[in-house]
């Protein structure tokens, strides 16, 4: 089974990262969020971290990262998604790898039309996820 793990950063400002890829072949220069498919015997989590280092150079304290969906409901083709959240407490300096060709940051409304118009349903599903938790984020129990 695919599994896919991604993260939702929140700066002290309040704004949400987006990154952009770098025309990626199915989808172009889509909206993105750091993360990626797991290596064999990662867990989600340490997939999202190895992940976010690779393509945006943050380092990030697994215990500031809170998951807060984890399932296949979104997959049209059985991937496991797991979307986790880090409030940063410092505005972090984003280096990008080849994979994304720019970022920017973005307050909740603009960021929620952001991955409303990207063509990976996963976008859709954070968007999805966004609206039901509201602008803080929980936890999943």
């Amino acid at each position: 089974m695919r599994k896919v793990a991604k993260l939702i950063a929140i700066n002290p400002d309040n704004k949400y990262l987006v990154m952009y890829r770098n025309d990626h072949p199915v989808f172009g220069v889509d909206p993105d969020l750091p993360g990626g498919t797991s290596e064999d015997g990662e867990t989600p989590l340490e997939t999202m971290l190895r992940e976010v280092l690779e393509e945006s150079g943050m380092i990030l304290d697994a215990d500031d990262v809170h998951e807060i969906y984890s399932g296949t409901d979104y997959s049209a083709h059985g991937t496991f998604y797991s979307l986790f959240v880090a409030k940063m407490k410092s505005c972090p300096e984003i280096t990008m790898s080849w994979e994304h060709s720019s970022y920017e940051w973005l307050d909740f409304d603009d960021f929620i039309k952001c991955l409303n118009s990207a063509n990976d349903t996963y976008m859709h599903m954070v968007a999805d996820i966004l609206k039901k938790h509201g602008t803080s984020p929980q936890p999943v129990t």
